[in-house]
C-alpha cells in the first residue's frame, strides 16, 4: 500500500506516480474555510483524472521564523493529517518549514515545487495564502507563476461567518472563550477532545459524580470550565452524554499541575472498555460555566449536581 502522510516534498515527488492537484496552506484545525480550497482541489483532480493532495507544515512557519511567538496549533500535526486525508486528499505531505524553505524566492516558488514534484499538474489555495520569503507572494502572484510555468492556479474565496472570514485565529479566539458554538461552527463539526483513561483519586466517586480523567493538553486550550457533549469510547462504541470539568481543579488541587479533563458520564457506559488505558474522546458541545474555587467539597458537591440538571436541560434542547 502506497504511503499517504509523506514527511517531505521530495519524498512524496519520488514517490507519487500520478498527476496532482496540491492544495497549499497551513491547515490549523481543518476549518469550513479550508475545506472549499480541499473540495476545490478534488473537483480539479477529477476533471484531469489525476490526484489531489494536501501541502502543508507540521508546525507553524513562525516556530522557525519568530520562536517563541508563534500561534497555538488547534490541532496535532498527525490529528491535522488525519483529518486532511477524511476531508478528500488522497496524500498529505507534512514538509518542515526550513531554512531552505524560508529562503525560496517568491518568483522561483513554482519551480521550487516542480523540481520536487514533476508530476504537479495544478494548484489551489486561499485567497489570503501567502508563499516566498518575507511573504512576499500572494494568490494572484501565484497565479501569474503558474500560467508561465503551465500549472493551473484555483483561488477559492474566504468563507464568511457573521461578517468575517473564518480562520484559525478566529477559532482560537472563541476556544479562548469557550465559545464552542462558535468553534463549531467554523470547524463545521464538533470540536473533540482525545486521550487515554487515566487512573484519579476517584474524588468524584467519594462524593456521588464518578469521573473519568482523560490527561490531555492541546496548545490552543480552551477555557477552563464546565463543558457538555458526548462521550464516546474510541472505537466507535455508544456516543453517551456527558458532563466535563476542563482546568485545574483548584478546590481540590493546590499544585499547579497541567489541565486534566474529569468527564462524567450522565448514563452508565459499559466499563469493560472504558477502564484505565482506553481511548476515549468526548465532544466539547457548549461551555455551561467557568472554573471556579469552591469552599469546601460540598459546595463543590452542589455545583456538580447543579451542571449535571444543565447538561441534562440542554441536552432536552436538542444540544
Amino acid at each position: 500500500m502506497i504511503e499517504r502522510v509523506f514527511d517531505s516534498i521530495s519524498n512524496f515527488g519520488r514517490e507519487w506516480k500520478e498527476e496532482v492537484c496540491l492544495a497549499l496552506g497551513m491547515f490549523d484545525g481543518v476549518h469550513r474555510g479550508h475545506q472549499v480550497v480541499l473540495d476545490q482541489a478534488v473537483s480539479e483532480a477529477r476533471r484531469f483524472l489525476g490526484t489531489s493532495a494536501a501541502l502543508t507544515f507540521p508546525m507553524h512557519p513562525a516556530s522557525f521564523l519568530r520562536p517563541g511567538r508563534e500561534p497555538a496549533l488547534v490541532m496535532s500535526p498527525s490529528e491535522k493529517a488525519t483529518r486532511l486525508l477524511s476531508s478528500g486528499m488522497s496524500a498529505v505531505i507534512m514538509h518542515p518549514f526550513d531554512q531552505e524553505i524560508s529562503e525560496v524566492p517568491a518568483d522561483q516558488f513554482i519551480v521550487f515545487l516542480k523540481e520536487r514534484i514533476p508530476l504537479v499538474h495544478s494548484i489551489c489555495v486561499g485567497k489570503n495564502f501567502r508563499f516566498g520569503k518575507n511573504r512576499a507572494g500572494d494568490s494572484m502572484t501565484l497565479i501569474q507563476l503558474g500560467l508561465g510555468a503551465g500549472i493551473k492556479v484555483k483561488v477559492a474565496e474566504s468563507l464568511i461567518l457573521d461578517d468575517l472570514p473564518i480562520s484559525s485565529s478566529l477559532i482560537r479566539d472563541a476556544l479562548s472563550r469557550g465559545d464552542m458554538m462558535r468553534v463549531n461552527q467554523m470547524l463545521g463539526r464538533k470540536y473533540k477532545v482525545s486521550g487515554n483513561v487515566q487512573p484519579g483519586k476517584a474524588l468524584g466517586r467519594t462524593i456521588g459524580f464518578p469521573t473519568l480523567n482523560v490527561t490531555w493538553s492541546p496548545e490552543a486550550k480552551p477555557a477552563y470550565g464546565v463543558y457538555v457533549g458526548f462521550a464516546q469510547e474510541s472505537k466507535g462504541g455508544q456516543k453517551i452524554p456527558a458532563v466535563a470539568n476542563y482546568g485545574l481543579r483548584p478546590t481540590v488541587n493546590q499544585r499547579d499541575d497541567l489541565p486534566i479533563l474529569e468527564i462524567h458520564c450522565l448514563e452508565s457506559p459499559d466499563l469493560s472498555v472504558w477502564k484505565e488505558g482506553a481511548s476515549l474522546s468526548m465532544e466539547l458541545n457548549a461551555m455551561i460555566r467557568s472554573e471556579k474555587k469552591f469552599d469546601g467539597l460540598e459546595e463543590l458537591k452542589l455545583q456538580i449536581k447543579q451542571d449535571c440538571e444543565d447538561a441534562r436541560k440542554l441536552f432536552s434542547e436538542d444540544l
